[in-house]
């Protein structure tokens, strides 16, 4: 029996179909569902993820690259930074990055969770892009997808602050050629991950 099957069987066995709340989301941790997390961030119906070391900072496009293209997943052009602790990093105005999550999920094919940006981190203007839904199934660290909306403040992040929360919801189970751990692209990752497989062309 595989860590997610144990998971999964554990969460219909605790929990009736809705929200977890703090007692759930502990219960869940304990069970290895959330790995590298930390008990001062369980909220009344959310766990707090804290920002990992590792970011892409969106970089000056090479002359002559063509369009960023869905369809065809080029990457962004970006420069990969490793934050101190201390000093982190300083966000300018308008500026994107991808960042990831300190915490590493195994989401059960029963389980699903929603993102949401710390409501203190919202108010100094920094927005997360809004694709913050996991699927069940899904495993390995979040890539999220950070900016800083003011027009005239610089933000400073560092690692391990608290910048989001994830709320859960146990729901009826998905089959397992549905699962995100057999169709999902992103699954497994340690660190921040780009949409794209391809580099970006020029002309």
């Amino acid at each position: 029996m595989t860590i997610i099957t144990r998971i999964a069987d554990y969460v219909s066995s605790l929990f009736a179909p809705g929200y977890l709340n703090h007692a759930d989301i502990a219960k869940l941790c304990h069970a290895g569902a959330v790995r590298g997390w930390s008990p001062e961030c369980i909220n009344p119906a959310s766990l707090d993820l804290r920002l990992g070391k590792t970011i892409l900072v969106e970089a000056r496009r090479p002359y002559g690259a063509l369009p960023l293209d869905f369809r065809a997943r080029t990457k962004m052009n970006v420069q990969t930074i490793v934050m101190d602790d201390e000093e982190g990093f300083v966000l300018a105005p308008g500026q994107f990055i991808l960042a990831h999550t300190a915490e590493r999920l195994v989401m059960p094919d029963n389980l699903c969770a929603l993102w949401r940006t710390k409501s203190s981190m919202g108010r100094m203007a920094f927005e997360h892009m809004d694709a913050g839904f996991v699927d069940p199934g899904f495993h390995g660290a979040l890539t999220l997808e950070l900016c800083n909306a003011s027009q005239y403040h610089p933000i400073r992040i560092r690692p391990g602050d608290r910048i989001g929360q994830l709320v859960f919801f146990r729901g009826r189970k998905v089959a397992k050629e549905h699962s995100y751990r057999i169709k999902g692209n992103y699954n497994g990752a340690s660190g921040v991950r780009q949409a794209g497989y391809k580099e970006a062309q020029h002309d």
